[in-house]
């Protein structure tokens, strides 16, 4: 979610102060804690390596035998079918992304002095880094659908996990260094101001953006319920799956770190979202105080996985179905339909709330 980036009238800090709010980068602020930070994204750097090199997936079928499948792999088979679509989107995220996006962090942490430019590349960053759990998410589709049947099973291996950790370490230190560089940048001094609910002072736009938030929320509750995919083939039991079923098929699967992806990135977060957009425009506050809650609720929305998955679904209904038949069902329709409310009500809301709060700033 991108916000204004805070001004600030020059008169309001010493010179000395000024001339190193512009000119310090986030490494030389923070010190000797700058290396912890840099050696995480070397790790993370390797187990990306380790993630795009080792296997991922193993997937046997009754008859036709088991194949092991790495992300390169992946990518190489749906090249020779002809799916080019396909292998741009998930070369794109899951191979290509993540490693710009590491030289991208490096670039704000080493080179990027505070300042206008390095905050949108921080927040472009944080907006497009969950899309490179398009893969993981992928698999979890597979895994998924072949729980509890005899006929089809799927094992994962060391690679998906190294690559889930991966994208999760780079996503924490994307936010990390938003949240350093936002505290670098000098706000105007904030005085004693009235505290205002956000709702009264946002207009027509914020009203639209209260309407949208609501219909997200009845969407999301819809989608959590109502399966998306049902299972239809000979041989293999009909079960049925919706978001909200997710993390516990995991859980009964023992595939534990799929089952916190799912936990967090398709339930969790895109609930305390939701909460905390509502909260944010009922609850009076100042609006020093205003723009950093819409800052948390951006770096929160970082980690809504509900986009990604409707997209790796369909990929899936796209090249999938030659593993497992299965039928659409309503709830992908209320998923698909979630996301983009809930997209649309992050992007209305953090216009909106900055026109409520400039008119706060106004006023006082």
């Amino acid at each position: 979610m991108l916000l204004p980036v805070p001004t600030c009238k020059t008169s309001s800090l010493p010179t000395g102060m000024m001339a190193r709010a512009e000119s310090t980068t986030l490494h030389r602020s923070l010190g000797a804690w700058s290396w912890v930070w840099l050696s995480a994204l070397v790790i993370a750097a390797a187990l990306q390596i380790g993630g795009l090199l080792l296997p991922f997936l193993r997937i046997a079928v009754f008859i036709k035998g088991g194949e092991d499948y790495s992300l390169l792999r992946s990518v190489s088979l749906l090249w020779e079918g002809g799916l080019y679509v396909l292998v741009l989107l998930i070369a794109g995220f899951s191979i290509v992304f993540p490693f710009v996006k590491i030289l991208l962090l490096a670039w704000a942490w080493l080179g990027l002095p505070s300042g206008a430019r390095r905050t949108h590349v921080l927040e472009w960053l944080g907006i497009l880094g969950k899309w490179s759990m398009l893969d993981p998410l992928s698999v979890l589709i597979l895994v998924l659908l072949a729980t509890d049947q005899w006929a089809v099973s799927t094992t994962t291996y060391i690679g998906v996990y190294c690559f889930l950790t991966a994208i999760a370490m780079t996503m924490w230190l994307s936010i990390i260094a938003s949240a350093l560089d936002a505290r670098e940048i000098r706000e105007q001094a904030q005085q004693a101001r009235r505290r205002q609910a956000l709702a009264r002072r946002a207009g027509s736009l914020g009203v639209v953006a209260i309407l949208v938030l609501g219909l997200a929320s009845a969407l999301f509750i819809a989608a959590i319920t109502q399966p998306f995919l049902k299972v239809n083939q000979f041989l293999l039991h009909d079960s049925a799956y919706g978001v909200g079923s997710i993390p516990t098929t995991m859980v009964h699967d023992k595939n534990w770190p799929l089952a916190v992806l799912s936990a967090i990135g398709l339930v969790a977060m895109p609930t305390l979202t939701l909460a905390a957009e509502i909260w944010a425009w009922i609850v009076p506050a100042t609006p020093h105080v205003h723009r950093r809650r819409w800052r948390w609720i951006g770096w929160i929305r970082e980690w809504c996985m509900l986009d990604v998955l409707a997209l790796a679904l369909g990929l899936f209904l796209m090249e999938g179905q030659g593993v497992i038949h299965v039928d659409v069902k309503v709830g992908l329709w209320m998923l698909v339909a979630t996301a983009v409310m809930l997209w649309l009500s992050g992007w209305l809301g953090a216009r909106a709330a900055m026109i409520g709060i400039r008119r706060m700033d106004e006023q006082a």
